[in-house]
This record gives C-alpha cells, sequence and structure tokens, in this order.
C-alpha cells in the first residue's frame, strides 16, 4: 500500500478534479444502469477501490447496501466518518482468500465499481476474475480507467479490458473514451469499460 494515497486522504474529498472525475463517473453510470428503478433498494453493489466514498455517497440513496473496500487506511477511515448507514466500509485487498473465505458477506452483488483503481492493481486481469465470482448472474462490472498514451506503461487500453473480461468470463457490453480530466493544461481520457456475466462461463482461480 503506497504512503501516497494515505497522505492522499484528508485533503482527496477537497480536490476538483477528483470531484469532477466522480460527477462524470455517475453519469456516464446512470446511462448503463437503471438505478432509480425501485427494485434497487433492495440490491448489493460493491465499491471496489472505494477511496473516501465519494461514488459511494451518490449510490447510497439508491441501493439497499454497499460494501466499499480499499487497501489505504486513511481513506477507509474518511470514508467511515461520514456514517452513510448503508455502507460498511473495510481495509482489505480483493484476492483468492478473501473471496473464498468471506463468501458470507463478499458475494451476491448486483453492481460492482471500480473507479480510478485498476490501473493501479499489481495483477489487473487476476483481481478482474476474482471479481467476476463475486457478481450475480444478472449483475454488472464497472470500471473508469485512464486511457494509456501509449507512450509507457500507465493507463489502461480498450483491448486490454476487453481481454481481462473475457478470460474472466464476462461479456463486455461497453468499453469506450466517455470523458476527459485536465492535468496541468493537457486532457486526459477515461476509458469505461461495462460487463455481465456469461451465464455458462465457470472460471477457476488458477493463472
Amino acid at each position: 500500500m503506497p504512503r501516497d494515497w494515505n497522505e492522499r486522504a484528508k485533503n482527496w474529498d477537497h480536490d476538483e478534479r477528483v470531484r469532477y472525475y466522480v460527477d462524470q463517473a455517475f453519469f456516464f453510470l446512470k446511462k448503463h444502469v437503471n438505478l432509480f428503478d425501485g427494485a434497487w433498494k433492495n440490491k448489493r453493489v460493491l465499491d471496489f477501490g472505494c477511496g473516501t466514498g465519494i461514488l459511494a455517497e451518490k449510490l447510497a440513496p439508491l441501493v439497499g447496501e454497499i460494501i466499499a473496500v480499499d487497501a489505504s487506511p486513511n481513506m477507509v477511515d474518511v470514508l467511515r466518518r461520514k456514517n452513510l448507514t448503508n455502507v460498511n466500509a473495510f481495509c482489505a485487498n480483493i484476492d483468492e482468500d478473501s473471496v473464498r473465505s468471506s463468501a458470507a458477506w463478499f458475494s451476491g452483488f448486483d453492481l460492482i465499481v471500480a473507479s480510478s483503481v485498476c490501473n493501479f492493481l499489481p495483477n489487473y486481469e487476476r483481481t478482474i476474475r476474482h471479481l467476476s465470482q463475486t457478481l450475480n448472474n444478472d449483475g454488472k462490472l464497472v470500471q473508469w480507467d485512464w486511457l494509456s498514451s501509449g507512450d509507457d506503461d500507465y493507463g489502461m487500453t480498450i483491448k486490454r479490458i476487453l481481454n481481462a473480461f473475457d478470460n474472466a468470463g464476462l461479456n463486455a457490453i461497453f468499453v469506450e473514451k466517455v470523458f476527459e480530466v485536465k492535468f496541468d493544461d493537457v486532457m486526459i481520457p477515461v476509458l469505461m469499460g461495462v460487463a455481465s456475466p456469461l451465464r455458462d462461463f465457470h472460471a477457476g482461480y488458477s493463472e
């Protein structure tokens, strides 16, 4: 867990770029998931890489329960202090052991959201496979990540997301650039990926 994320937690909610990113992510999420359908009041959401819970704050009034997970204890502490009644926040990583040993609460998700986190994972493809095992059959996994410029290893590509979905037994519904965020006079595009489980796919955890 990089110290930098813990150091950023105190001021994270006050960063205008972070707020803009989450506002845009939520706007496009609503285009693919009918969150205002009353049925969502009984549904479960996993906010993977929840940070300080800015996205969870937007989702909480619309859904039944949110499990919010982040590797930064300081980020999780900020979220817990918001006292969102239907949000349970945990400081943890997602791996094979956690999925198997915590099946009672870490399963049965109708929606998984991962906002600006997948690019920072040590093994993105393996994590997507783990996450796919926690989705209900009619659930959706939605991720947003910076688009790779091609000049270095930073960022995601459409091809990598599509391959990860395919290898995890997920049907890619939508993978495209959806908005941009300005950093030091440079506009950086953000990719959005939306997927749902393939009904007849049974994935294992082996590499």
